[in-house]
């Protein structure tokens, strides 16, 4: 019997087998695609399958000078599931410039996608600076405010480096963020070879003018040979360097975009897209999908989408999700915002065009982002649905005249009368009794005052009218956010809640002040236009209590 039943499953086993080595994944990435004549990168494959198989990578000699290999192997048990993976390492070196593809390479029969590499020629004036030094490149020393600058920096050493770190950019009024991982390869400055450890950054002034940014600092240790010393208890010597000064001229906003929400980006894209529960009826929420995507911002510098009344319908927002990543070059921010649209009449549904202007830091030129008009056929309310449901009938049913009504006996009946008369009153006495002590207790508690617990503040304007126009935008944006639960990164999301009047029009002479390089200043009561309850939504939002917080202490 067992003979019998063995064989069925070594076979089922080996089926199994058999598929997962045919879906096994395999995938090819490298820590650079764009390199300099001369220098090395590293190439990974990846194979989410334990086998002892090798690639070939003498295909790659006619292109690249095939160095040192490595593979390792790593199996894990999560809730049960077993993944393992094998991943291999090769140091590859171009032979010549231009343009170069690594081929796909096979593995238990499946293949790795082919990648791209770039070969150019080093820059002639970079020198060697000793041992150990710091570079520190950017795409662009001038932009606009806001605008992605790409930063490159690498550590080159020609030195037994034990342990060391090296700071990251910074500068007042500059945020930055790390876009990959970091490489490490070799070059050659001088003739001599160096390893390099290179990490991106990117960077956005906030104020227009120049900007040097610190000088980047690595501390580390190196190993002494001059000491004697053995295995483990190897001495080293300190090492610090510190990089060149980088000055970056930053321009003011365009003229244009002063008043408008500024999108300094090298692409956006807009898409939206609608429930499919069709057909589309009165009554029925449709949801509508929203997708921006723009390309050299961070999620945090992405404006909001004021969506404009639709008529024939009804629009309430139901919820935004924003998202920064990177692709190893440069960051890509998203977000994605659902309407819920109900149709309030039968016909035609008009979705008007949505627009938003954004500046092409490519093309230096005013750009804008559409998504067409859209005409939705909304049918008549299902009658099934609309129909009010019937009240359920608690009546007792109707003796049925066929039916003999039993006898009652009216003694009992009586009694029973007089026995309810007497609890009602008992009750009722009770009643009045415990009224009457309450009453007298409330007569003699004295009275207490309450006073109503006002609203915690960690803000004040007292002397906003003397701060500088910085300090002004900084205060109103922080006040914005904490009165009406908002996240408004700049004045320009606020300038358009704001009715028409004197504070928007004060907002735009302090945007003109702050971006625009006006050398007229306006003296502004921002206290007198605040205490006037004049900074406000012009629609006041859901949920957020009137009136002005306690901002004077």
């Amino acid at each position: 019997m067992l003979n019998s039943l063995r064989k069925p499953c070594i076979a089922i086993l080996l089926m199994v087998i058999g598929m997962s080595v045919a879906h096994a994944e395999l995938k090819a990435t490298v820590d650079r695609q764009l390199v300099l004549f001369g220098e090395s990168l590293t190439l990974t494959i990846t194979s989410d399958q334990n086998t002892n198989s090798q690639p070939d990578f003498t295909l790659l000699d006619a292109v690249f000078h095939v160095g040192q290999t490595g593979k390792s192997s790593s199996t894990q048990i999560i809730n049960g599931s077993v993944s393992t993976q094998t991943t291999w390492q090769v140091l590859l070196v171009p032979k010549s410039l231009g343009s170069h593809l690594i081929p796909p390479l096979e593995i238990d029969g499946e293949r790795t996608n082919t990648i791209k590499i770039e070969v150019k020629k080093p820059d002639p004036n970079a020198q060697a600076k000793g041992d150990i030094f710091i570079e520190i490149e950017a795409d662009k020393t001038s932009a606009y405010v806001q605008e992605e600058i790409l930063l490159t920096v690498r550590l080159l050493y020609a030195i037994s480096l034990k342990t060391g770190s090296l700071s990251e950019p910074s500068a007042d009024g500059v945020i930055v963020q790390q876009i990959n991982k970091g490489a490490n390869y070799t070059t050659q400055r001088n003739n001599k070879t160096y390893q390099v450890l290179e990490r991106k950054y990117a960077i956005f002034v906030e104020n227009s003018g120049t900007i040097t940014l610190n000088p980047l600092v690595f501390d580390g240790e190196v190993t002494d040979n001059s000491r004697q010393s053995f295995g483990l208890f190897q001495r080293g010597r300190p090492v610090r360097q510190v990089s060149e000064m980088l000055e970056l001229e930053i321009k003011q906003i365009p003229q244009e975009f002063v008043a408008k929400p500024w999108i300094p980006a090298k692409q956006v894209a807009l898409q939206q897209s609608w429930s499919q529960d069709k057909p589309y009826q009165v009554g029925e929420p449709i949801t509508r999908t929203i997708n921006l995507t723009v390309t050299g911002l961070s999620e945090t510098q992405l404006p909001d989408l004021l969506i404009d009344d639709i008529k024939g319908a009804k629009i309430y927002q139901d919820k935004t999700d924003t998202l920064t990543r990177t692709d190893g070059q440069q960051l890509i921010a998203s977000k994605v915002i659902k309407y819920a649209v109900i149709p309030t009449e039968q016909g035609s549904l008009e979705i008007p065009e949505f627009t938003l202007e954004w500046f092409d830091t490519n093309s230096q030129t005013a750009k804008t982002a559409r998504i067409p008009a859209t005409t939705l056929p909304i049918e008549a309310a299902d009658a099934s649905t609309t129909q009010a449901p019937k009240a359920i009938n608690f009546n007792p049913i109707d003796i049925p005249d066929t039916q003999a009504i039993p006898a009652i006996n009216h003694i009992n009946s009586n009694a029973d009368q007089s026995l309810w008369k007497i609890l009602t009153l008992t009750f009722a006495f009770l009643w009045l009794l415990t009224s009457v002590f309450f009453w007298s207790k409330l007569r003699h508690k004295p009275q207490q005052t309450i006073e109503a617990k006002k609203p915690t503040n960690t803000l004040s304007i007292k002397h906003l009218n003397q701060a500088s126009a910085a300090d002004i935008q900084a205060q109103l944006i922080a006040w914005w956010n904490q009165q009406y639960q908002q996240k408004t990164t700049n004045l320009g999301q606020i300038r358009q809640q704001l009715a028409d009047g004197d504070m928007k029009q004060a907002i735009t002479d302090l945007q003109k002040q702050l971006y625009a390089g006006s050398n007229q200043v306006t003296k502004i009561d921002w206290v007198q236009l605040i205490k006037k309850n004049q900074f406000k939504p012009a629609q006041q939002p859901i949920g957020v209590a009137t009136g002005l917080p306690e901002l004077y202490g």
